[in-house]
């Protein structure tokens, strides 16, 4: 089963408001900071649902979805009315799903759904619940539970609710069946439907990025650019390309170190991938020190990054 990371991954701009709440930090990577919120939470109550929820969205966001899953229990143990909590919980599940032995899998792949489904029913609107039914459908094969139709389904009912929203889903189920036109056709519509919005831009350059066809997805990322002059995130995707590619990687350059300079607020994450695409650019021009220097960086901002710890030991 296939990562359900859904659309949490996307770029996400900060808010120039304080204080931020534990899941405004979560979503921006502030995790040291959500960390002090959610204790907080937790030393009053140690009870407390959405303290509880908010314990699994960190470890979710630390990528220890099994521990999460643990939490997650625990705040629908305590409202099973909240249909944000079975989300999540959907979600921590599906991670550790597709870990799981493939004895354990189909048990694990029932309380996905299951979960997905709960959430749905205490809230028919939630988009996200329905999009992680959309996933489920279309990756579980038919025996855990697995169906097309009953993914488009949903895709359709999601459209109902939000039309930009279904056709993202719609590219979800073509990309289930490597339908690229498909694929290309409905986020080229999502985009028409909401020009300044930016999520439709980074999925279909993304989409072109896995068939090479760089080309087709620096246009895109020019075209966000001419759109949203003021997001930042478009430029280190730019220079991603370059450095993925190997074209372009002047102008590869000069986006990265755009970033670097004006994205002040980035998550540290986002900025030790900064590092690690310059390094990238400067070694494949030549500049290995400056490509060490940069590789190095990455780590210090984020010692996670496994990219940057490969790229540091690969440098000859």
């Amino acid at each position: 089963m296939r990562r359900f990371a859904f659309l949490i991954a996307l770029p996400l701009a900060l808010e120039a408001q304080a204080p931020l709440t534990p899941e405004q930090l979560i979503n921006a990577r502030r995790l040291d900071e959500a960390k002090v919120a959610v204790d907080a939470i937790l030393a009053k109550n140690g009870n407390d649902p959405r303290g509880l929820y908010l314990r699994g969205r960190l470890l979710y966001a630390q990528e220890n979805s099994g521990k999460a899953v643990d939490w997650f229990e625990k705040a629908v143990e305590r409202d099973k009315q909240n249909a944000e909590y079975h989300l999540w919980l959907g979600r921590a599940l599906g991670e550790e799903a597709q870990k799981a032995s493939k004895i354990r899998q189909p048990f694990l792949a029932r309380r996905v759904k299951s979960e997905f489904e709960q959430a749905v029913a205490l809230d028919p609107k939630m988009i996200d619940a329905r999009m992680g039914l959309v996933d489920f459908y279309s990756i579980a094969p038919g025996i855990m539970g697995g169906s097309m139709d009953k993914a488009k389904e949903q895709a359709a009912e999601i459209g109902r609710l939000n039309p930009i929203q279904g056709h993202l889903a719609a590219a979800r189920i073509a990309n289930r069946h490597k339908d690229t036109a498909t694929v290309e056709r409905e986020y080229k519509a999502a985009i028409a439907l909401a020009r300044d919005s930016s999520d439709a831009y980074y999925l279909l350059g993304g989409t072109y990025r896995a068939y090479a066809r760089w080309d087709d997805a620096f246009a895109i990322y020019d075209e966000l650019m001419k759109r949203r002059p003021e997001e930042m995130p478009v430029h280190l995707t730019w220079a991603g390309t370059a450095a993925q590619s190997g074209k372009n990687l002047e102008r590869g350059e000069r986006e990265a170190k755009l970033y670097i300079t004006n994205a002040k607020d980035a998550p540290s994450a986002n900025m030790s991938n900064a590092h690690w695409r310059l390094g990238q650019i400067y070694e494949q021009t030549g500049r290995k020190e400056l490509a060490r220097a940069e590789f190095n960086e990455a780590l210090k901002l984020n010692p996670r990054n496994q990219n940057a710890k490969k790229s540091l030991e690969g440098l000859k």
